[in-house]
């Protein structure tokens, strides 16, 4: 992590040699081609995210792997000093579990697909299989599972070992149930099948007699504002001959419809067994059998308050008093999210829940209190001992990893996991360099820059929060950076100002808002508390999670969306845009709002639409609980180039197009090609035609990951796709276009960064510095290039100087070699005096000085080398160094300095020195350290010309590229 940069001549940042090994392509541009622009992670550490799992080596403790949510899979070799990660290459980034083969550590099983149920849950591509130690990985089944909770591996043969598939989450069928191997994965066996709705949770090994084994079965399902988290196939199973035959177990548990269910059992006892269950009309709770499941009693009593989402959760689990009160029945957290079991290794009669907070049991379950980690981020989902040290534990939730050696007094939080879930991502203007603000899930919205004049990178102390909550969409004004606007969920906007920390809410409400007769008021004051209150049913509303007094909350109005756009205009940087269900304008910066659209959506009833093949009852388990409201808008923006031409598009489906800044409003629906219903991801107006945009729709949430990319030329009248080449499963979620090429876009899919060059015909991944990952959301920083990415797991990623894109033709890569144009470097002194530090890692700022782009379409013969000859604007040589001339695209850095004096003792040092050492460099390294650095230059014009060098002869190939070595400005 703590990459720096030193001084030197010339810097081969990378390079791709294809040749031979280049996969076939019509015109020679393909994914290996631009391996060679690879991205730059900007991290950051300062917020990380949501780990599902983690797993202790148990020959050797040092060793940890650690599972995430949306981020890949990582390892540390000395108890957490570094990660690395170890799965990036591979088909999925959401993981529910990792288990080490406690016979062989080489051996290691990863289950994608994360194990919880909730609204930002990504999905998997199966089990897959590492035999040494995770340095490789092999894909060895259930592809369709989606979502895998655990692996379990039979302690008397590795090569039998049982996998618990949850199963897609959004449609039925798929592989999902127990799968059984007995010859280490090459063939699986489902072994427990409920039906195409009803999946495997957990899943519990007898250790004393392995052919006992218990599985906890999950029915349920989500779609767009909808969520059944349970019904009546939901149940306990246990086989006691490897899953030749099951048994359904109901003595003593609930006699109404289940949902989902967590397991532990005693491994110094194995006949007993606990179980936290979700259940109807109040009848969940904690359970204990001590007669291996013959039989079960609810025994969990919390002492305390319940605190937080209490009263959401006994209302969504049928209990009548929703009030947070003490000696209840202990019934955990919201079984979407949480609902695990832990049992202390050491301490049997201890047991832990991990859910917003941990709550522990320390007489076998029946009494329940929460365990208090002051300092430590909320909403937990694992808790593992550290087999040589049980005063060694590890916590993972949504703020990452923790560890405490002191039995959970004090705890230490591992800050070198870049695992930000950025659900968006904005850049400002600032000087010198900008900056990038994203929102996060569960961490709050945060700030940094994009590089710093610090040889040490950005710093994590470089970053700087400017909201809480889930982090969403957030801008940062144009012309003053130092106004700042952040979101929390369902449209709680807020506005900062970073010179003088004052934060002040400035979310529509009916305070603010103004030029709505009383009556759309009160139907908005309805609409913000739900379906049942614009029913008119005050009872109804009180009951539910989103009742309130008279006004609503606080006089709130509306539906939001959980992430709700909001955009700064274009062409008054005091002007915002706000959707809800309706658009919002406020042209002083908040303070008042206008209602300029009626309510833009179809203003569906999520109790009346069926899910799993009907409609279910009030009282079924967790129905939409803990989910995003239905019929909000999704996407909305304004065009660049035509003042009040605003697009709307929605969660249900529908786009609104308005030409008169919002006096009039026309229906888009339906749109050829795009299935009913579909969400509105992105909406993009073209910065280059007033009368283009472009459109992208996910239709996942209804089980269809098609990519649904269309534009329209005719201010969205007709649209037609441009998903083109598209691959089939991975949702898109972003689009952007260039500002100078129309054709160049650029799409963030579920599984990566897209571009084209045509328009969309032809869509290529970039591949280069950005791990497999959900790209959510895309920027395009137009004063400096630079392309930047929001990742939903992995942080934030930066495309520095894509400009070389715009210019990358088949006629370009089949020349000789061909220099591509390049954004004038700032000159500046790199500061030496902070340095990065554990705790406080770096990420690397962009190499310094001039970046230079190039493409080899034929290796030089013989002794004849590429070379770079730069020069003033009389021609006068500069510098000359000698280039990598393998076939294909390259980058290189110049550090704008002349050529060194020759070294003492003779010899011509300057060029041919310097150039022979930049050649052999690896990518990333500069020579020239502990030689005398040439001069620096003088601020101006430079040309910068590619060709071959036969001796002292220099042969210029193709035209020479002009830029300006500009003073960084302040």
């Amino acid at each position: 992590m703590n990459r720096t940069f030193s001084y030197g001549v010339i810097a081969v940042i990378c390079c791709a040699a294809l040749g031979a090994q280049a996969p076939a392509g019509t015109d020679g541009i393909n994914t290996d081609l631009f391996k060679a622009i690879a991205f730059r992670s900007l991290g950051p550490s300062v917020t990380t995210g949501r780990v599902s799992d983690v797993d202790i080596d148990p020959k050797n403790p040092n060793v940890w792997y650690v599972a995430s949510a949306s981020g890949g899979l990582w390892k540390t070799e000395n108890r957490g000093n570094t990660f690395t990660p170890i799965f990036d290459e591979y088909g999925s980034y959401s993981l529910g579990c990792v288990v080490v083969d406690p016979k062989n550590s080489d051996i290691v099983w990863l289950g994608t697909g994360e194990n919880n149920n909730q609204r930002s849950v990504g999905f998997g591509d199966g089990v897959y299989k590492s035999v040494d130690a995770g340095r490789t990985w092999k894909r060895m089944g259930l592809e369709n599972s989606e979502h895998i909770q655990n692996v379990v591996i039979d302690p008397r043969n590795s090569n039998v070992v049982y996998v618990s598939a949850i199963g897609p989450l959004w449609s039925a069928g798929g592989d999902r149930g127990v799968y059984k191997t007995t010859d280490g994965g090459a063939t699986w066996k489902a072994v427990l099948t409920v039906s195409p709705d009803t999946g495997v949770t957990e899943i519990l090994i007898n250790p004393k007699k392995p052919d006992v084994l218990y599985a906890a079965a999950l029915q349920r399902r989500r779609a767009v504002g909808q969520l059944v988290g349970g019904g009546p196939e939901s149940g306990i199973y246990k086989t006691t001959n490897g899953g030749a035959k099951w048994t359904k177990l109901t003595k003593g548990l609930p006699s109404v419809e289940m949902g989902r269910v967590g397991m532990a059992l005693n491994p110094k006892n194995p006949h007993t067994i606990f179980a936290l269950v979700t259940a109807q009309k109040g009848e969940g709770g904690f359970f204990r059998s001590d007669d291996a499941g013959a039989s079960w009693t609810r025994i969990g009593k919390q002492i305390g308050g319940r605190g937080g989402p209490g009263a959401a959760e006994d209302a969504a689990q049928g209990r009548a008093n929703t009030q947070a009160r003490a000696q209840d029945w202990y019934r955990g957290g919201d079984p979407g999210y949480y609902n695990e079991v832990i049992v202390d290794p050491d301490n049997p009669e201890t047991v832990y829940s991990p859910q917003t907070n941990v709550w522990r049991s320390e007489d076998g379950g029946k009494t329940w209190r929460i365990v208090p980690m002051p300092g430590v981020h909320v909403d937990f989902h694992e808790i593992l001992w550290d087999p040589s040290d049980a005063r060694h534990v590890l916590m993972g939730s949504d703020g990452g990893l923790y560890e405490t050696y002191d039995g959970m007094k004090t705890w230490r939080h591992f800050t070198n996991l870049p695992l930000s879930q950025f659900y968006r991502i904005s850049t400002d203007n600032a000087r010198p360099f900008y900056h990038v603000c994203g929102g996060a899930q569960d961490n709050g919205s945060v700030c940094g820059p994009s590089r710093t004049v610090n040889r040490a990178g950005i710093r994590t102390s470089d970053w700087y929060s400017v909201g809480g909550g889930d982090g969403f969409q957030g801008r940062v004004d144009p012309d003053d950076s130092n106004i700042v606007y952040a979101q929390s969920q369902e449209g709680n906007l807020s506005r900062l100002d970073l010179r003088t920390g004052q934060s002040v809410n400035i979310r529509p409400r009916t305070n603010n808002v103004f030029g709505m007769s009383q009556g759309d008021i009160e139907a908005e004051v309805r609409v913000n508390r739900g379906p049942a209150s614009e029913e008119g049913s005050a009872q109804d509303a009180a009951a539910g999670p989103r009742g309130g007094g008279p006004g609503g909350r606080s006089g709130m109005l509306g539906r939001w969306h959980w992430d709700a756009p909001v955009i700064i205009s274009p062409h008054s940087s005091r002007r915002l845009y706000f959707g809800a269900n309706r658009v919002y304008r406020s042209d002083d910066r908040g303070d008042s709002w206008t209602v300029i659209s009626p309510d833009l959506t179809r203003n569906l009833d999520p109790r009346k639409i069926a899910i799993m093949g009907k409609v279910w009852p009030p009282e079924s388990v967790a129905l939409n609980q803990a989910t995003t409201r239905l019929s909000t808008i999704t996407a909305l923006d304004e065009s660049p180039l035509a003042e009040g031409v605003i697009y709307a598009g929605t969660d249900d489906g529908l786009v609104h197009v308005t030409e008169d800044g919002g006096k009039t409003w026309r229906k888009v629906d339906p749109i050829q090609g795009l299935p009913e219903f579909s969400y509105v991801t992105d909406l993009q107006p073209s910065a280059r035609d007033a009368n283009v945009v472009f459109a992208t729709f996910n239709n996942w949430q209804r089980g269809d990951y098609k990519p649904y990319v269309m534009k329209s030329g005719d201010r969205g009248r007709t649209w037609t796709s441009i998903s083109g080449d598209l691959p089939r499963r991975s949702g898109v979620w972003s689009i952007v276009q260039d500002t100078v090429n129309g054709d160049l876009l650029f799409a963030g899919l579920e599984f990566g960064v897209f571009v084209t060059m045509d328009g969309g015909a032809h869509w290529i991944p970039l591949k280069g510095g950005i791990p497999t990952i959900e790209a959510r959301d895309l920027a395009i920083q137009r004063r400096e290039g630079d392309l930047v990415v929001g990742t939903f797991g992995r942080g934030i990623y930066i495309l520095d100087d894509y400009s070389a894109l715009r210019n990358v033709t088949a006629q370009a890569i089949s020349e000789e070699a061909h220099l591509f144009p390049l954004r004038d470097p700032y000159q500046f002194n790199e500061l030496t005096q902070v340095g990065a530090a554990w705790g406080d890692i770096a990420t690397p700022n962009p190499p310094y000085g001039a970046v230079f782009t190039y493409n080899v379409g034929r290796s030089p013969e013989g002794d004849t080398r590429l070379a770079l000859n730069i020069t003033d604007e009389i021609e006068k040589q500069i510098r000359r160094v000698t280039l990598p001339s393998e076939a294909g695209l390259h980058r290189v850095a110049w550090d704008l300095r002349g050529e060194a004096p020759p070294p003492q003792g003779g010899g011509r040092g300057g060029t041919e020195a310097g150039g022979e050492r930049g050649a052999d460099q690896m990518p990333g390294q500069f020579f020239g350290r502990g030689r005398q650095a040439g001069p620096l230059v003088v601020p101006g014009r430079y040309r910068a010309s590619i060709g071959k060098l036969s001796g002292e002869n220099f042969t210029a190939i193709g035209e020479p590229q002009s830029f300006a070595v500009v003073p960084l400005p302040r």
